[in-house]
């Protein structure tokens, strides 16, 4: 079953989609996505590259934001940590936006920019040190992941950080069981598995790096089935 990759539209992606259940799945996502303790991994590596940047403040873009999750997330670890940063995100999806700038995790409406930006079709925001994504690349097709890639590394200063699954059978089972206990809402339990089987494989993962002409690169596994892909430019 996980052998091969099964790319098809996730309800999310539905522009269609209705709003109130929308927001609801975004709810049960921002769940999920607490106790993943993928934005613990992020920081980390954020903290990373500050010290290479001698500390200096940093400008951060999250690109396919969504509801801004994340964004708030890493706002918020900054200001305990004492750490100067800007960061800001962009998504195609005006009502994603929307949720961010309703998102009762913005404590602090004008401190975060959203941008909507097909990062595909035009291009990437620039002027950040640091463009990182999440769980955005197993949406992809191979063509246009390399694409994003490729964007990303185009317009970042520093370096690209990308966070997301990987297609392994105990990644499917982990999403199909929290994905229930975390939400009710459907789209969410259709959504994360079927974003398991839409995931890329470590091999595959380098494959694409090697097409976007981004090496060398590290690609590290942390739990759930995750992984953290970082190119730098220096």
């Amino acid at each position: 079953m996980l052998r091969q990759r099964r790319l098809v539209p996730e309800l999310m992606d539905d522009p269609e989609l209705d709003v109130d259940r929308h927001h609801a799945a975004l709810a049960g996502l921002r769940r999920i996505n607490y106790f993943s303790r993928s934005v613990s991994v992020l920081w980390s590596a954020i903290c990373a590259e500050r010290t290479r940047l001698n500390n200096r403040p940093l400008r951060i873009l999250d690109v396919a934001c969504g509801g801004g999750d994340t964004v708030f997330s890493i706002a918020r670890r900054a200001k305990q940590s004492g750490v100067e940063l800007t960061i800001d995100g962009c998504d195609i999806s005006e009502q994603a936006l929307r949720y961010a700038h309703q998102n009762p995790a913005n404590v602090n409406p004008r401190q975060h920019k959203f941008i909507q930006a097909d990062v595909i079709a035009d291009d990437v925001p620039e002027g950040y040190d640091i463009v990182m994504s999440s769980l955005f690349l197993h949406h992809l097709t191979e063509q246009d992941a390399v694409i994003l890639l490729k964007n990303m590394a185009s317009k970042c200063e520093h370096c690209v950080l990308v966070d997301d699954l990987r297609r392994t059978l105990s990644g499917y089972m982990l999403a199909w069981a929290g994905c229930r206990l975390l939400s009710r809402s459907k789209i969410v339990h259709f959504d994360g598995p079927q974003s398991v089987r839409a995931a890329f494989t470590p091999s595959e993962v380098l494959r694409l790096t090697e097409q976007a002409c981004m090496r060398p690169i590290e690609l590290k596994r942390h739990w759930p089935q995750r992984f953290l892909l970082r190119w730098g430019k220096t």
